[in-house]
C-alpha cells in the first residue's frame, strides 16, 4: 500500500502560565491510501492534539521543537520547526503560524479535512446547515460549483435523452456516462445525474423527468464569463460588487450539492434539512452534517476526532455504519480517534495506541484486540465493560502530569511488569511480525 501521510518524531509543547505541557513526545505514525487508522488512548494522551497538528489547526502558544508531518513530499509544519528548535519566542512563533496558515489554505478543507468532536460547537448556530456545507466548497473548491452550473447551462434536451438511454442500459453505465459527458465537455453533470438516478425514494418516471429538467439552465449573462474563469482557475472573483453577485450564485449551487451529500449520508428529507439550523437537528443529524462538511470536497485524508463520543448507543451504531459505507464510496483515507477500542474495532484496518503523547503500539485491529502486547493496551482492554463479566478492571494510577513526565518509559509508574531499565531508559519501537510494532522492553529480544 502507498503511504499518503507520515508523522515522524513529532515533539510538540504548549507554553502556558502554569508551565510547559509536553503534549506530543516523539510521535511516529503512518497512514496508507484507502485505509482507516484508529487512534486510541485515555483522555490527555494527545490524540486530539495530533489531529490538530496534522490539520494545521494549532493555537498561538504551540511550540514544535522537532519532527515532521509529511504529506505529498512536504513537511506541513516546517515553518514551526524552523523557529522552535532552540527556544520559544512568542512573536516569532506567531509569524511562523501565519505563514503556515497561508501555506495550508490550498490543503486544509480540500485535501485534508477534519470532523470535530462536538458538532453542536463545531457548527455555527446562526447559519443554515446547507450554507455551512456550501461554504466549504465555495472557499476551497469553487470550480466544482461553477462547472456544475455551466454543465446544466450547456446541456441540451437531446444530451439528456442520450444520458437516459445510457442509464437504462444498466450494465457499466458509469464508465459510458463519464465518457459521454467528457466528450460533450459537460464535466460536473455526472454527479448530478447519478444522484437522481440512484435515489431509492423516487419512481423511474420521476427520475427521468428530473434528469431532463437539468438541461438548459438559465444563467445571468453577466455571470457567465466569471463562471468560466472560476471553472478554469479555481479562484474566486475579488471585485467587491461582482464577488457578492457571483457568491450568491455559487452558494445557491452549493445548497444543491449539500442536498446530494446529505442524501448519500442517509439524512431524511435533505431538501428541507439544508434550510434548517443546527439546534433544530438531533445529535445524530448534526454529526452527519459535520461529516458532510468534511467529505464535500472529496479530500484525500479525513480526520475524525471522536465523532461518536456525544451520541447514544443506537445513534453511535448508525454513525459507525455510515463510516463503513462512505469509505467504500470515497477514495479517502481516514484517521478515526476514539477512547473506545470496541468502536475502533468496528471501523478500523489498523489501530495505534497512544499514551502520554507517544504511540506505544500499532498493528492490525485483530492483533491489537486479540493479541495486545504493550501492558497499557492490555490494561485498556481489561477496562472495557463486558456483558459476561460484572467486574471492570480499571488501570491503576493516573495519567502523568504533562508538565513533569516520568523518566524512562512513561507508563512504568502504572505498569505491573516494570523493570529497572524501564525507569531509566525510554523503550524504542520494536518491529515484530506482520507490521505489529510495540514500544516495550519486554519484547526487545524479538526484534
Amino acid at each position: 500500500m502507498d503511504k499518503i501521510l507520515e508523522v515522524k518524531d513529532l515533539e510538540l509543547k504548549f507554553v502556558t502560565r502554569r508551565g510547559i505541557f509536553h503534549a506530543l513526545n516523539g510521535v511516529n505514525l503512518e497512514l496508507y491510501k484507502g485505509e482507516v487508522l484508529g487512534v486510541a488512548g485515555e483522555s490527555g494522551s494527545g490524540k486530539s492534539t495530533l489531529m490538530l497538528a496534522i490539520g494545521g489547526l494549532l493555537p498561538s502558544n504551540v511550540w514544535v521543537t522537532r519532527g515532521e508531518i509529511t504529506y505529498m513530499g512536504n513537511n506541513l509544519i516546517q515553518e514551526l520547526v524552523n523557529v522552535g528548535d532552540t527556544k520559544y519566542v512568542k512573536k516569532r512563533n506567531e509569524k511562523a503560524l501565519k505563514k503556515l496558515n497561508e501555506k495550508l489554505q490550498s490543503i486544509r478543507g480540500s485535501k485534508i479535512s477534519t470532523v470535530f468532536q462536538d458538532p453542536m460547537t463545531a457548527l455555527n448556530p446562526v447559519l443554515q446547515v446547507g450554507y455551512q456545507i456550501a461554504e466549504a466548497v465555495y472557499y476551497h473548491n469553487p470550480s466544482v460549483l461553477a462547472r456544475r452550473i455551466l454543465a446544466r447551462y450547456k446541456a441540451t434536451k437531446d444530451d439528456m435523452r442520450e444520458i437516459l438511454s445510457i442509464l437504462k442500459n444498466k450494465e457499466d453505465y458509469n464508465e459510458k456516462l463519464l465518457k459521454f459527458i467528457k466528450g460533450k465537455n459537460l464535466e460536473g453533470l455526472e454527479e448530478q445525474v447519478l444522484f437522481i438516478w440512484e435515489r431509492n425514494d423516487l419512481h423511474d418516471i420521476k427520475k427521468e423527468k428530473l434528469i431532463l429538467s437539468l438541461a438548459g439552465e438559465k444563467v445571468p449573462r453577466t455571470a457567465l464569463p466569471f463562471l468560466y474563469k472560476i471553472a478554469r482557475s479555481n479562484k474566486l472573483e475579488r471585485t467587491p460588487i461582482l464577488s457578492r453577485f457571483i457568491k450568491r450564485i455559487l452558494i445557491k449551487e452549493g445548497y444543491r450539492k449539500a442536498v446530494e451529500i446529505l442524501s448519500i449520508l442517509k439524512v431524511p428529507n435533505p431538501e428541507k434539512v439544508v434550510y434548517m439550523y443546527p439546534h433544530e437537528l438531533s445529535g445524530g443529524m448534526r454529526q452527519r452534517v459535520a461529516i458532510a462538511i468534511g467529505l464535500i470536497n472529496n479530500p484525500e485524508i479525513v480526520l475524525l476526532d471522536e465523532p461518536t463520543t456525544a451520541l447514544d448507543v443506537t445513534v453511535q451504531a448508525q454513525v459507525l455504519d455510515l463510516v463503513r459505507s462512505i469509505r467504500n464510496k470515497y477514495s479517502s483515507s481516514f484517521i478515526f480517534v476514539s477512547h473506545d477500542l470496541s468502536v475502533l474495532y468496528e471501523v478500523s484496518d489498523r489501530i495505534a495506541i497512544m499514551y502520554a503523547g507517544k504511540v506505544v503500539e500499532v498493528g492490525s485491529k485483530d492483533e491489537i484486540v486479540s493479541k495486545p502486547l504493550h501492558p497499557y493496551t492490555q490494561s485498556l482492554l481489561r477496562a472495557v465493560p463486558s456483558i459476561e463479566s460484572e467486574k471492570i478492571s480499571p488501570i491503576p494510577g493516573e495519567v502523568p502530569d504533562l508538565r513533569n513526565l516520568p523518566k524512562g518509559c512513561m507508563f512504568h509508574p502504572r505498569c505491573p511488569y516494570a523493570m529497572d531499565i524501564c525507569k531509566n531508559q525510554e523503550p524504542p519501537m520494536y518491529n515484530l511480525e506482520n507490521g505489529h510494532k510495540v514500544a516495550c522492553f519486554l519484547y526487545g529480544e524479538k526484534k
